[in-house]
Formats: C-alpha cells, sequence, structure tokens
C-alpha cells in the first residue's frame, strides 16, 4: 500500500500526544504547499519514469533534435565539458513548456554549446510517454527557431500535481573555444522533503538539498572551484527567503560561490541547486579499463532512506508500529536511526572527493590500472543497482560479496512490507569506487583516517555480459521484482 494512502486511525501509545501533534501539523502544512509529505517523502523529489517514459522519448526525439542542432547526451551523473579561458558563463532561463514563447534573440546572444535542464511536468502529462514527449518536441521544436546549437548534457525530469506549476528550467553553459587545460563539471538535483517531521525551511532540508546534487561531482573527484546556482520555490516568501539564507550560509560554510539565480515562482515547494566545479584531473570514467581481479568499495554503508520511510509509516499508522515493535524494535528506535542517517545527509562528502583526486591522472595524462581509480558512482538514487548499470556499460560480470547496510534492521523492514522498491537507496549517499586491490587499499585506509567506514564489497570476474552474481540477502533489500531480475541471485 502507498503512503500516501496510509490513514492515523488510533493512537500510538509509546508516541506523545504533543510529537505526534507537531507530525499532524507538518503534514498539513506540506499539503497547503501543494504536496503529500507521506507520498513525496524520502530523497529526490520524485522523478518522471526513466525507463518507460523519459528514455523511450529520448529516444524517438534524438534524431529530429539532431536536425535541429540540439544533441541529448547519455545518462550520466554529471555533465563534463572543457574548461577554456576565465571559465563557462551560466545563464538561467525558465519557460513554460506547453507554451514556452521563447525569446530568440535572447537565446541567440547567449549562445550557448551546453545545458543543464530541469523539467517539472503535471502529473498527467508524465504518466504517458506520448505525452511527455509531445512536451518535450514543443518546447525543443520552439527553442531550435532560434538556430541555436548546444548540447543538453545533463536532464533532471520530475513530477508536480498542480498543471500550473509545471517550468522547463535551463542553465546555459557559454564558454570560448580554445585551449584546456580541465574539465568542468555539472549537475543538477532536487529534492521536495526528507524529513517531513522537520520545518520545510528548516537548513537540513536546505543543507540535504544541495549536498545531494553535489554528489555527483564529488563521485568524479571534483571539489575544486565549486559554484551553486539554488533551484528554490515556495507558496510564500517568508519560506522563500528562508531557504534561501539556507543557501547562503551552506556556500559559506563550505567555499561554494553562491551565483544569483532566477526562481521558477510556481507557488510550490522545491528545493535544488546546479552545481558546477572544476577538475584539473582526468575523470574516472573508464569503465573500458575493468577487467578480472579489480575491487569494489563504498564509503560507508548504505541504505538510509529507509529509516525515514519506516518512521513516517509507524506514525501514519499503528497497524506498522505494531508489526515494527514484533521484530524488537521501538519507536524510538526507529526515531533515532532517522536521526542519524539525516544527519549524515546533511553533510557534504568533500573529503571523499579529495581522496578520489589523487588517484586521478593529471589532465590530458592516461589512466593506469596500478596507479588510478578507474570508475566510480553514486549510490544516493539507484543504490546497488548502480553495479548492474556499471556491468552492463563495461561489459564485464561483478560479484557483490559483501553488502553493508547502515540499519539492516530497518532496510529488511522496509523492504518486507513493500514500503521501499529499493530500500539500498540514499540521499548524498555512499560512493562507489572501482580500482585495483592496491588503490582500493590505499583508499580504505584514507576514508577510515577521515573518519569513514569503508567496505570492500564485491570484485570484477572479468570480461562478460553485465552479469551481477550477488547472495539471495538481496531479498531482503529491494522489493521490486523488476530489479531482482536484473540480478543473478545466489542460494547462500
Amino acid at each position: 500500500m502507498p503512503l500516501y494512502l496510509y490513514i492515523f486511525r488510533h493512537s500510538i501509545n509509546c508516541f506523545t500526544l504533543s510529537t505526534k501533534q507537531e507530525f499532524w501539523d507538518n503534514v498539513s502544512k506540506y499539503r497547503e504547499m501543494g504536496m503529500d509529505p507521506l507520498r513525496w517523502v524520502a530523497g529526490c523529489a520524485v522523478k518522471v519514469d526513466l525507463d518507460t517514459v523519459v528514455y523511450p522519448s529520448l529516444h524517438n526525439l534524438k534524431p529530429r533534435l539532431k536536425q535541429m542542432g540540439i544533441s541529448l547526451g547519455e545518462r550520466v551523473d554529471a555533465d563534463i565539458f572543457p574548461l577554456t579561458g576565465d571559465g563557462p558563463t551560466i545563464t538561467r532561463r525558465i519557460y513554460n513548456p506547453s507554451d514556452p514563447q521563447i525569446d530568440l534573440d535572447d537565446l541567440k546572444q547567449i549562445n550557448p554549446k551546453r545545458a543543464i535542464s530541469l523539467l517539472q511536468v503535471f502529473q498527467k502529462n508524465a504518466e504517458k510517454q506520448e505525452k511527455f514527449q509531445a512536451l518535450l518536441d514543443t518546447l525543443y521544436t520552439s527553442i531550435s527557431k532560434s538556430d541555436v546549437h548546444f548540447a543538453v548534457g545533463k536532464g533532471h525530469s520530475i513530477i508536480t500535481g498542480f498543471p500550473e506549476a509545471e517550468f522547463a528550467l535551463f542553465d546555459f553553459i557559454s564558454y570560448e573555444e580554445g585551449r584546456s587545460d580541465g574539465w568542468c563539471l555539472s549537475n543538477n538535483d532536487t529534492i521536495q522533503i526528507i524529513d517531513p517531521t522537520a520545518d520545510p525551511s528548516s537548513e537540513q532540508q536546505t543543507n540535504v538539498a544541495i549536498s545531494n546534487s553535489l554528489n555527483d561531482l564529488i563521485s568524479l573527484g571534483c571539489y575544486e572551484e565549486l559554484k551553486v546556482s539554488p533551484v528554490v520555490d515556495a507558496p510564500n516568501e517568508e519560506i522563500q527567503n528562508n531557504i534561501s539564507k539556507n543557501m547562503k550560509t551552506f556556500a559559506n560554510q563550505y567555499g561554494i560561490e553562491l551565483l544569483p539565480s532566477e526562481s521558477p515562482q510556481r507557488g510550490k515547494l522545491l528545493i535544488g541547486a546546479t552545481l558546477f566545479g572544476t577538475l584539473r584531473k582526468e575523470p574516472p570514467t573508464k569503465l573500458d579499463l575493468l577487467d578480472t581481479g579489480m575491487q569494489i568499495l563504498v564509503t560507508r554503508p548504505f541504505g538510509d532512506l529507509a529509516p525515514i520511510n519506516v518512521f513516517l509509516s509507524c506514525v501514519a499508522d499503528e497497524t506498522f508500529l505494531q508489526d515494527l515493535e514484533k521484530t524488537g524494535y521501538s519507536l524510538n528506535d526507529v526515531q533515532n536511526a532517522k536521526n542519524s542517517v539525516i544527519s549524515t545527509m546533511n553533510q557534504p562528502n568533500l573529503k571523499v572527493a579529495e581522496i578520489i583526486n589523487k588517484y586521478l591522472p593529471e589532465f590530458g595524462s592516461s589512466f593506469d590500472i596500478n596507479e588510478h581509480v578507474l570508475a566510480t558512482g553514486d549510490l544516493s538514487g539507484p543504490g546497488i543497482m548502480i553495479f548492474k548499470e556499471h556491468a552492463n556499460n563495461a561489459g564485464v560480470d561483478i560479484s557483490l560479496d559483501n553488502l553493508p547496510l547502515r540499519y539492516p534492521e530497518f532496510v529488511k523492514y522496509a523492504t518486507d512490507n513493500f514500503l521501499m522498491d529499493n530500500a539500498t537507496a540514499g540521499t548524498n549517499g555512499a560512493v562507489a569506487v572501482i580500482a585495483s586491490p592496491n588503490i582500493i587499499s590505499n583508499i580504505s585506509s584514507e576514508l577510515k583516517s577521515s573518519g569513514y567506514d569503508p567496505h570492500v564489497i564485491g570484485t570484477v570476474l572479468g570480461k562478460g555480459n553485465g552479469t551481477v552474481k550477488i547472495s539471495k540477502d538481496v531479498n531482503d533489500m529491494i522489493a521490486s521484482d523488476v530489479l531482482l531480475n536484473q540480478l543473478t541471485i545466489g542460494n547462500e
């Protein structure tokens, strides 16, 4: 049963009246903002389905868009493009995707070479592939009339329950042609809420949103010359100002340049950011170099979203709490776990980026399998399914022998009760690193010295067909048969 159908029916003995009241007051507050926190909880703003809607639409549109001079990049964690001159110029524009009204002269003056896009679409336009494709077609056909040619390096599509809240945001990237001395990286991500028990304009909501977008850059060893362009929307000026203030505080704390940024101004809560950074090394995207005996490390145990979902389910429906107590855990236990994982999500993994960066070749140099990190990945969205994606793209087989979970008891509960399709997922989550054993050993030691809890979780078996071998314990972590069927599950 989905979270948004849960009905709170009875009092919960171990949950005080004041705490319950605070929770439901917050639920009411979020619903007034146009969202149901029991439906949209825990992680990224709800995405348009990639496999059935987004990818088929992009596949169908690519040839036509190419004729228009607009190219769509492959699925990547972050866009990577050359660092030239004084660096890129970022210009944000926000359109109505159904009726774009593009200022063609303005777009010609911007003259972008690349763009990062964020598309928020009404639910009815996101459910059917044909409708979503038609919306994209309308948007990009209007843009193409400017005769400006550019590549969409990273796109993000999310759902709103309100037709008036649709928007298409583009961070257009312009830069000079010429000699390059490094790479620029960029990524966009958004959340609506991470913890419905907290105020929407609290620092933790903002910190998690920025850190989550930053994590894709971090996984590639990028931590220098960071810039953040906030994506903030809210139902009133007070909340919007508070979130913007939080953004400034976060940027100042971590030495990130805060770029002035236009807001969608649709009056519905949304917190996110486009992040930019500089990498003067070669990025660890060498899946083609993966080979027999290489090891896979994660920077810390994963499955951070499970305690949040379990806690909210227990508050919303006493039946879940009663079932949880039968396993030997109380509401206080899961609440403490929830608070702990959110505390971790609040902190950007900048030290991870520094450590990865040490094991990358200098810009323009070749990779040495005995000296360098070859591939990385952010487990935030896909959880352990990222290894299936890497195995397919690299043409290798992988064995995952050790799956460390932050709170295995709540991951299992979330899975058994179908609260999550994939309870190994997170937000601002663990980072995976793939390299030769000697490099993995060094990185593990450095991570431990920096306060992380790294684990070697598997090995590359060799060239193959993208098979991921895994123990039957994965059935306690993933409820979705669609995902489980992509894995080769053993008997042990």
